[in-house]
């Protein structure tokens, strides 16, 4: 049964007001969730911004149309000199919508006045009319501004953590359809009901993409949580039924070789053996922009931010958590080997690491690196394994660069939006042009 079948249809309004409990799941909220501030007439010495969740912080980063009467509220006398956030905010709301206008007129209030988070949008504004798209707008204006450091910054909201949802949808009382079923029940597995018609849908889908995102988000979850109990299972038989006998990449086969092992069982010969053949294969088939598109045309008519949660799928289709498990079991493992063997384990954690290294996302680089410094450290190879550091420390530096630019600190959903197919293009190059190694992609 599909989310859209009939008898069983979830509109975006029941979904939301389902999803607003699942906070330690997302950021979830509707119209409510930007409710209930304004029952009370605030002191001048408070300063309820402080009180505020991420929650509504971001739903005001997505666009929410409730987002301006909220802000609105924020800005109220006598607290509203205390709301530099809120101000700079609602400022981002107006560039986001074009009314440069009313953006500038809400940077000349003294408290957001000569702030470099004002320059910054005042500079945006500025080549945004002249500039081929947002995120080159973005980049050149920060770099023309010096590189300021936002990373610290008091009025910018917290970023969005790499597995959180902002689910807000686009418009209530709209059933969801047949492409959006198992997407969603990815993104948000714990809603209440989802449970009904999830492990049919499970069983019955054919893309082993989804199928890998969906054991990824599980395996977030606790271990006795319901959605987990119920829905790996039936997430990994439908895998090794469509992998078959031979699987064509490394990510299916090394996923077969560990569920075939016990996770406390120590690595012997025999294990080296079978892992032999599988190190050459390619991590994984399709790469994660197609899929990433592929989710993206399912989610646009459903959420203010397809690109962002089509973004949270493809990362979790890169099934970073299998080199993970890998080198957990080789650590416990060696001591218990011959030399012999655990040089011969370093090898193939290192080609590996070297798999995942062809890939293109920083979360495969990262883990690629840590499998092959790891590997270098059993066969004895000093010269790879500081190869494999000091490329490990350059991305540290390279994701400092990002955050220095507040990219993800932001509200502004169109920059964030157009910049997921690139960033899921090639990561690698989108953080080395805040590090100044390259253009910008």
């Amino acid at each position: 049964m599909v989310a859209g079948s009939a008898g069983n249809r979830w509109s975006r309004r029941r979904l939301l007001l389902g999803a607003l409990g699942l906070v330690s799941a997302a950021a979830v909220g509707s119209q409510l969730a930007l409710d209930g501030f304004d029952k009370e007439k605030p002191s001048a010495d408070e300063n309820p911004w402080e009180d505020l969740s991420q929650q509504r912080l971001w739903l005001c980063f997505a666009g929410h149309r409730g987002a301006y009467s909220f802000l609105d509220r924020m800005l109220r006398p006598p607290i509203h000199r205390t709301n530099a956030p809120a101000r700079l905010m609602r400022a981002c709301l107006h560039l986001e919508h074009g009314s440069l206008d009313a953006m500038r007129h809400g940077l000349r209030w003294p408290e957001v006045k000569h702030t470099p988070e004002a320059a910054l949008l005042l500079a945006l504004a500025e080549r945004r009319s002249r500039s081929p798209d947002w995120r080159h707008a973005f980049f050149e204006s920060w770099v023309e501004l010096g590189r300021p450091d936002f990373s610290k910054s008091p009025l910018l909201p917290e970023p969005v953590v790499e597995d959180q949802n902002i689910l807000a949808l686009v418009h209530d009382e709209v059933p969801l359809e047949e492409p959006q079923g198992l997407p969603l029940l990815t993104l948000i597995p714990e809603q209440d009901g989802f449970l009904e018609w999830g492990p049919g849908e499970v069983r019955a889908s054919d893309s082993m993409p989804l199928l890998m995102a969906l054991r990824e988000r599980l395996l977030l979850l606790g271990a006795e949580t319901p959605a987990r109990q119920q829905l790996l299972p039936a997430a990994e038989a439908r895998l090794t039924q469509l992998t078959g006998s031979t699987p064509t990449t490394l990510q299916l086969a090394l996923r077969v070789f560990l569920a075939e092992r016990p996770p406390e069982a120590l690595f012997q010969r025999r294990d080296l053996e079978a892992l032999e053949p599988l190190v050459s294969l390619q991590w994984k088939q399709p790469s994660s922009e197609p899929f990433f598109r592929e989710m993206r045309e399912s989610l646009k008519d459903v959420l203010l931010l397809p690109g962002h949660h089509a973004f949270l799928l493809a990362t979790w289709a890169q099934g970073v958590s299998l080199g993970k498990e890998l080198q957990r079991r080789a650590r416990a493992s060696a001591a218990h080997l011959n030399e012999n063997e655990r040089r011969w384990m370093g090898r193939l954690l290192w080609e590996v690491g070297a798999r995942l290294r062809e890939q293109h996302s920083r979360l495969e680089l990262e883990r690629g690196l840590l499998l092959q410094v790891y590997g270098s450290e059993l066969t004895g190879h000093s010269p790879t394994r500081m190869e494999s550091i000091d490329l490990w420390v350059e991305l540290g530096r390279w994701e400092e660069a990002l955050k220095r630019s507040g990219f993800k600190r932001w509200p502004l959903a169109s920059l964030h939006e157009e910049s997921c197919s690139p960033r899921m293009r090639d990561e690698h190059t989108w953080l080395k042009a805040f590090a100044g190694k390259n253009e910008l992609p």
